[in-house]
């Protein structure tokens, strides 16, 4: 079973791309985290194939989310990063963070769910 985790305190934005790749597979687990303790207690004992953080998340940094995954948890899935913040240096320092590919908002989440699909090989 391939998991997904969706980092995000705003249903739309898990609700637009949940059902879309539940459709593309049904060997497919999608936790969704909106702080810390949610992201400790879904990646205690499991391993993720790919993380998506929104960077619209309110009361976190999403760039301190980053940074938390992959030098505490230690995460070595790719991080999707979907910002708020369209400006060079943010998007420099969320890659400096350790994201792999950043995706700007607006978005077509077929498009989206269509790259998870070949990433994911589902």
């Amino acid at each position: 079973m391939k998991t997904i985790v969706i980092i995000t305190d705003d249903v739309l934005f898990s609700n637009l791309l949940s059902p879309l790749l539940l459709k593309k597979s049904s060997d497919l687990e999608i936790l969704v985290c909106s702080n810390y303790m949610k992201i400790d207690a879904k990646l205690e004992n499991k391993s993720s194939n790919l993380i998506i953080v929104d960077g619209g998340i309110n009361n976190i940094s999403p760039i301190e989310i980053i940074q938390y995954l992959r030098m505490s948890k230690k995460v070595v899935a790719p991080i999707w990063f979907f910002p708020e913040i369209k400006t060079d240096a943010y998007t420099h320092k969320s890659l400096l963070t350790g994201v792999t590919k950043i995706i700007n908002k607006p978005f077509d989440p077929y498009l989206v769910t269509d790259e998870i699909s070949a990433l994911l090989s589902i």
